[in-house]
């Protein structure tokens, strides 16, 4: 039998392909530990409708202040500020894309 893999959304497992398992069958779920760990979220999940977002802020509201670890909390910040640094470096060039699509 081949290997399920999925990711951990909500407290729910998500599966990354559909399981060709029968209904009710009873699986066995161990964390991947060789993992690379993924910072943010993934380009296609994130909302594009207002009601979308709406859900996804208020997620966010309920997220408490030491959710992370130390070290998880400092490479959550260093990539913030990275991302950060890189959409200052880009302003410009995206701020003359837009200008000339308004010409």
């Amino acid at each position: 039998m081949n290997t399920l893999q999925g990711t951990i959304r909500n407290g729910q497992i998500v599966l990354d392909a559909p399981a060709k398992l029968p209904e009710g069958t009873r699986v066995e779920v161990l964390p991947m530990e060789d993992a690379p760990l993924a910072l943010g979220m993934r380009e296609e999940d994130w909302p594009t409708t207002a009601e979308g977002i709406a859900e996804l802020l208020a997620r966010m509201d309920q997220v408490e202040a030491d959710w992370l670890s130390p070290e998880d909390n400092n490479a959550w910040r260093t990539a913030l500020r990275a991302e950060k640094e890189f959409e200052k470096a880009q302003f410009g060039e995206e701020a003359e894309k837009l200008r000339r699509m308004w010409e």
